[in-house]
Order: structure tokens, then C-alpha cells, then sequence
């Protein structure tokens, strides 16, 4: 103890420079340790500078712009406590939808450097609208991912990174409604193929679909699309129901039974 003592008295004799620099060597762990010795280290060890590699290399699509003011230090501490994927799926749903925000409409290049146009948000038809309708798959995918974290732990609720997530469900809902409901009418394929695979990917996809309608991830979306999308979800639970080959699923794996949807 007293050789502990001694060496936290003789690092805080040294300059900041050289203690940035022997700190940059340590673990998170370390790092956390070493601030509850002294004022002076604590303050060392906050620096921003330290915690972004740390916290990319937690969670590598992290922006501490977004909500934290560009403070790496108070990122990690926000994020440490949480289940693991839930930071993540945060992160690749925002960076997916900010895409498509940039796109404003544009999803790809034709022939001859021409601009491919998305179909219109507000309906009709169209056939360039595969590539918002892929990138929701995977927006959906990790909706399922920070909805299974939300069952498990409801802290996440309460965090920067929830309300980020909700903002960016809820411009899927208002800017690609017809996205959004193409994702659930696809379902409808796996129930008619009738396949095991087909089965649980659409287990998957429905629960995601819970998720936003349960854990309020809407609440900004126009109240027609919102009951739009309350209709189609219906309207697969009707299919399930109505199949031989489903019956009642089972929960996925993770789900509580008390959140699955299915009931």
C-alpha cells in the first residue's frame, strides 16, 4: 500500500505532457483507476485526446460530436455501463440514415454518370427505390439489436444515444414511409415461402417491428403513418396466424417472453 502511495505522489510531480503520455499506454480500466488518486491526475486522465482511441476501439462507428460536445471522456463514461450492442446498433442506425439523409433522394448513379431518383416519399411507385429499401433492412436489423438491449436493461432508455436513436426512426417514418411499410409487406414473403430460414428471419423482422411501436421510437411521426404502419403490422399477424406452417413462434432468442410480440 505505502508503495502504491509512493508512486501516486511521484506522478503527480510530473508534468502534464509526460503524464498524457504514460496514461495513452493504459487501459480504460487503468486510466479510471488512476483518477481516483489525486485531483491533479483525474484531471489528466479526462482528457479528451486518450479517451478516442479508446472509445473507437469499443465502439468503432462512435461520434463524440453528436452528442457529447466532442468530449471522448464523457462518451466512454455514458457508455460503459450499457449493454454493448446497443451503443453499436446506435451508431450504425445513424450512420445508415445520415446516408440517406445526404442522399435527399438520390440512391445511386446510372449509366453515363446520370442520377438514379428515389421513388417519392409520399407513395406511388417506382423502381429505384431497392437501395433505401436495403439500408432499412439493416436500420430494422439493429433496431432489433437496441430493442433486445432496451428488455434487458431500461437505462438505455435514458440515454443521448436513445433519443438520437428515435430521431432517427422517426425520419425513416416521416421521409421513406413507404419503405418503412415495404419492410413489413416483405415479410409476408418468408410467411408464403414457408421455409425455416423464411420463418425466423420473419420472427426477427416482426419483433423489430414491435419494437418501434412499443418503445415509442415514433413518437415524432405523423399519426397517419404511425397508424399506417400500426395496419400492416396487423395485417402479418393475421398471415401468421392464418398459416399451417407457422402457428405461434417461439420468442428469438434474448426476447423475453413477456416483450415478445406474438402473444
Amino acid at each position: 500500500m505505502q508503495l502504491k502511495a509512493d508512486i501516486s505522489a511521484l506522478m503527480t510531480t510530473l508534468p502534464p505532457d509526460l503524464l498524457l503520455h504514460i496514461f495513452s499506454l493504459l487501459s480504460a480500466g487503468d486510466l479510471a483507476a488512476m483518477s481516483m488518486q489525486d485531483t491533479y491526475l483525474r484531471q489528466v486522465a479526462a482528457d479528451t485526446s486518450m479517451w478516442e482511441p479508446l472509445s473507437l476501439a469499443r465502439w468503432p462507428g462512435a461520434d463524440a460530436e453528436r452528442h457529447y460536445g466532442g468530449d471522448w471522456h464523457s462518451l466512454y463514461m455514458a457508455r460503459a455501463p450499457l449493454p454493448l450492442g446497443f451503443p453499436l446498433a446506435a451508431d450504425r442506425i445513424h450512420t445508415v440514415t445520415a446516408v440517406q439523409q445526404q442522399q435527399q433522394g438520390v440512391v445511386g448513379v446510372g449509366p453515363a454518370g446520370t442520377r438514379v431518383l428515389a421513388a417519392s416519399s409520399g407513395g406511388g411507385g417506382g423502381s429505384f427505390t431497392l437501395l433505401p429499401q436495403l439500408a432499412f433492412e439493416d436500420v430494422m436489423r439493429q433496431t432489433f439489436i437496441a430493442g433486445l438491449a432496451c428488455a434487458k436493461d431500461k437505462a438505455v432508455r435514458r440515454t443521448a444515444e436513445w433519443r438520437g436513436l428515435k430521431q432517427d426512426l422517426t425520419w425513416w417514418a416521416t421521409e421513406r414511409p413507404v419503405v418503412v411499410v415495404a419492410f413489413i409487406r416483405g415479410t409476408h414473403e418468408a410467411i408464403a415461402g414457408g421455409t425455416q430460414r423464411g420463418l425466423s428471419d420473419t420472427a426477427w423482422r416482426r419483433s423489430a417491428v414491435a419494437f418501434l411501436q412499443d418503445l415509442g421510437l415514433l413518437a415524432g411521426a405523423h399519426a397517419s403513418v404511425v397508424n399506417r404502419i400500426d395496419a400492416e403490422a396487423a395485417l402479418l399477424d393475421r398471415a401468421f396466424s392464418s398459416s399451417a406452417q407457422c402457428g405461434r413462434p417461439a420468442a428469438p432468442d434474448g426476447v423475453p417472453a413477456a416483450h415478445w410480440w406474438f402473444n
